[in-house]
């Protein structure tokens, strides 16, 4: 059943408004059952888990991703985040992140790697929703230093390839807090993803980032109740 955009922002159970807490709770997965330490839930008690919250999505980025030919990763974010099942705020945004960089760029110098897309989703569905207030990192922000982390083939043990990875976060994440405003997963992911071009252009001597059109304009404000009004895609 397709999800109503309006709904997007509340509890997927009820459409009650999520809380957030200043403490972690135990809680249990409305779907799957787990229990486990959380920082929020609705209104109603209701709390869905992050893979639980975002497993409808996942699938459709992992399909989107291995089909497209597009190489404008901000044309590929925005088709997607118009699907019913990917939420107005959600953890999908952080595998969301990294699996299209990883395509884009892909698609821009003519290579083809799945497992690399795959690759992707994995580590980036590792980050937790909420990420961004309660540890200080925004998994759009991440999600673009996994996408780097994955070009480059990137170890621990990588000295000149770790380093590129952790400068890609630093960036985007720079430029995420610079935006300013409450926690919008759809406003983190485009400056994850004009970074990340930015970035890789400047990395590999390409011209990406000058031949793509990133005047967005958001087409969420309606749905966002903390929506930033001097937010540069509003």
């Amino acid at each position: 059943m397709s999800i109503k955009v309006e709904e997007k922002v509340d509890c997927l159970i009820c459409g009650v408004e999520v809380t957030y807490l200043k403490q972690a709770r135990e809680v249990s997965c409305y779907y799957c059952g787990v229990e486990e330490e959380a920082y929020f839930c609705c209104e109603d008690g209701h709390y869905v888990c992050n893979q639980c919250h975002a497993q409808d999505a996942l699938a459709i980025i992992k399909n989107t991703c291995l089909v497209t030919h597009a190489k404008d990763p901000i044309d590929i974010a925005e088709r997607l985040m118009e699907h019913p099942q990917i939420s107005m705020h959600g953890p999908e945004h952080h595998a969301l992140v990294p699996a299209v960089l990883v395509t884009a760029y892909q698609n821009y110098v003519g290579q083809q790697d799945k497992k690399a897309i795959t690759e992707a989703i994995k580590r980036g569905q590792e980050v937790p929703g909420g990420y961004c207030g309660l540890y200080g990192a925004c998994g759009g922000g991440i999600g673009a230093g996994v996408a780097v982390s994955i070009l480059l083939e990137a170890t621990p043990l990588t000295a000149d390839e770790r380093s590129h990875a952790n400068w890609m976060t630093a960036q985007a994440l720079e430029a995420i807090a610079d935006a300013g405003g409450a926690r919008c997963c759809k406003k983190a992911t485009r400056v994850a993803l004009e970074e990340g071009v930015s970035y890789l252009s400047d990395l590999f001597d390409l011209n990406w980032v000058q031949e793509l059109d990133l005047d967005v304009k958001c087409n969420y404000i309606q749905y966002n109740r903390e929506c930033d009004l001097s937010c540069d895609y509003r």
